[in-house]
């Protein structure tokens, strides 16, 4: 419970989204669509306690979330358009969902559900950083 008051709790900013270039939203939407198609199945595999699809989903979402961060501070470079706190953003993602890919290994429900929950919280945090509000 604890963790799904975490996710939903507003993060601390409370102004508009930080920006990104177009450059920057462009690299993203693809990874982003298919981010977003992972995350559903993952959810209704959680739902079904369909363990071993927990582990192929979230490891899938651990080994999607690869962006490099940028050698040098060359424009040149895509990923120099993203800002540092979303390359922690990333880092953060990838260590949950390698955590809920070995929850899902225990197939102990509650261990995924926890895990789940540390999951979703970093896609929350970084949505509301992120993206535009409707």
């Amino acid at each position: 419970m604890a963790q799904l008051t975490q996710a939903i709790t507003p993060p601390d900013r409370v102004g508009p989204p930080e920006p990104l270039s177009p450059t920057a939203r462009a690299l993203l939407k693809d990874r982003m669509a298919s981010h977003a198609e992972e995350m559903s199945g993952l959810v209704s595999a959680i739902m079904l306690l369909k363990y071993s699809d927990v582990v192929t989903r979230a490891a899938k979402i651990a080994a999607d979330v690869n962006l490099s961060r940028p050698l040098t501070n060359d424009a040149t470079e895509l990923n120099a358009s993203l800002p540092e706190k979303f390359f922690v953003r990333q880092d953060d993602l990838k260590a949950a969902a390698r955590a809920l890919a070995d929850a899902g290994r225990t197939a102990n429900p509650y261990l995924v559900a926890e895990a789940y929950g540390k999951l979703s919280e970093n896609c929350v945090r970084c949505h509301a950083d992120y993206r535009p509000r409707d």
